[in-house]
């Protein structure tokens, strides 16, 4: 889990917990998303929060979330990742970054490319 979600759930600032991962108080590591940590990582002290269950979603359920990442978004509309990461640069999807991180609503509509904006100009002129 990312650590800023580790210490809002234990009422913690956020500062204190990157402090903490600093001086190698916590075990964390990096990802592209930022610092992650175990759910169930205990606190300098030794208290141990109950461990968070995850369970894995339905497509139903992940495209319920209010956003995904952009490979996740991919993989739910059938989009090649450099297209949609491509779409996304140019904002011709609502995204929006978190950290070096893409984020897109899942239910954002795909944008009409080249070919196919030319087949809808096609059928509205005929």
């Amino acid at each position: 889990m990312l650590l800023s979600e580790w210490a809002a759930a234990r009422q913690l600032g956020s500062g204190r917990a990157l402090t903490w991962a600093q001086r190698g108080e916590v075990r964390v590591w990096r990802s592209s998303v930022g610092w992650l940590i175990r759910p169930d990582e205990p606190l300098p002290d030794g208290r141990v929060s109950p461990q968070v269950i995850v369970k894995r979603l339905s497509r139903e359920e992940r495209l319920s979330l209010p956003a995904v990442s952009l490979p996740e978004w991919a993989d739910l509309q059938g989009h090649p990742r450099q297209r949609v990461a491509a779409w996304a640069a140019q904002g011709r999807l609502p995204a929006w970054r978190s950290g070096h991180a893409w984020l897109i609503a899942p239910g954002a509509a795909t944008p009409p490319w080249r070919g196919q904006a030319e087949e809808l100009q096609d059928a509205a002129g005929a």
